[in-house]
Formats: C-alpha cells, sequence, structure tokens
C-alpha cells in the first residue's frame, strides 16, 4: 500500500531584516508494477532556515538545512528520489516569488552545494532510498548573493516523488 502525504518545508530568510519565504514540498509515492509489494511512508519532514539575506555580500551567505525522512519497506530494488523545478520550469536556478518579484534559490544533495536536486534532467541529480530501510535525507539550499529584492513572504511549490 502506497502512503501519499502532503507535507510543507518552509525556507526562511529575512530580506532587510525581515522576509518569510515558504516552499511548499508535496510528497508523492508511485508505486512500479513489478514491485507492488512495496510501501514507502514519510515520517517526518524538518524546515530549512536560510537566516538573514544580506543584499551587499558578494558571496552567497543563506545557506540552510531540512530534512525529509523516508521508511520503505518491501520490493526487490532500490527507490529514486526525486525534487521537481518549482515555478522556474528549470533546474538553473529555481526561483521563489513574491508578487512580481522573485528571488533565486535552488535545493542541493549535499553540503558542499554542487549538486543540484532534481529528477536527473536539465543538470540535476537524484537522490536514492534502500529498500528496506529507514532514510533521512537532508536537503541543503541555498540563495546566491547579488539579489536586492523588495521585502516580501517570497514562495514556491516543490514536489517530491518516491519512484519505486
Amino acid at each position: 500500500m502506497t502512503n501519499m502525504m502532503n507535507s510543507l518545508i518552509y525556507f526562511f530568510c529575512r530580506i532587510r531584516n525581515h522576509c518569510l519565504t515558504g516552499i511548499s514540498i508535496l510528497l508523492i509515492a508511485l508505486p512500479s508494477t513489478s514491485f507492488a509489494a512495496t510501501r514507502c511512508t514519510i515520517s517526518s519532514i524538518t524546515s530549512v532556515d536560510f537566516g538573514t539575506y544580506d543584499v551587499f555580500s558578494i558571496f552567497s551567505n543563506n545557506n540552510g538545512i531540512g530534512s525529509i525522512s523516508i521508511d520503505c519497506q518491501g520490493g526487490g530494488s532500490n527507490l529514486l528520489v526525486t525534487l521537481s523545478s518549482g515555478q522556474s520550469k528549470t533546474y538553473v536556478s529555481r526561483v521563489m516569488r513574491s508578487g512580481g518579484n522573485s528571488l533565486g534559490y535552488n535545493l542541493y544533495t549535499s553540503a558542499a552545494r554542487n549538486v543540484v536536486w532534481g529528477d536527473g534532467t536539465g543538470g540535476s541529480s537524484t537522490m536514492m532510498v534502500y529498500k528496506n530501510s529507514s532514510t533521512t535525507l537532508s536537503v541543503f539550499g541555498q540563495i546566491p548573493a547579488g539579489q536586492d529584492v523588495a521585502v516580501g513572504t517570497y514562495t514556491d511549490n516543490i514536489t517530491t516523488i518516491i519512484n519505486f
């Protein structure tokens, strides 16, 4: 039986001392026809806090970490976890929006923040969850430097899919 769960991960930043950004992550588990006995559940999700964004910094200064805990049992192969590109429709740089304003960011597979977490296309990579295990995947976020954006609430919708 597949367990589907709608969840929300919040990515927080403060631009010029106050900005709340949110990334909605819809979690979907898709069963493959060959291993119908596989069952995955999302046991927990933690928020990512980007901290205070310094619009004058020449360095990326807003790193955040969140996590998705997944328990998968049964089936015959390891499982791929993918993230959508969100509103930007590209993995080169995801975009959060507040009205007509945009704030670039991205999500990565490691703390080095050099491999974009996506669906394996457009220069992105996927993550793997091992069968018959409980796994916590870290979501590493970063807002690049040099963005002079208006104060506001910036959001994006990201879909996470567990393929088995």
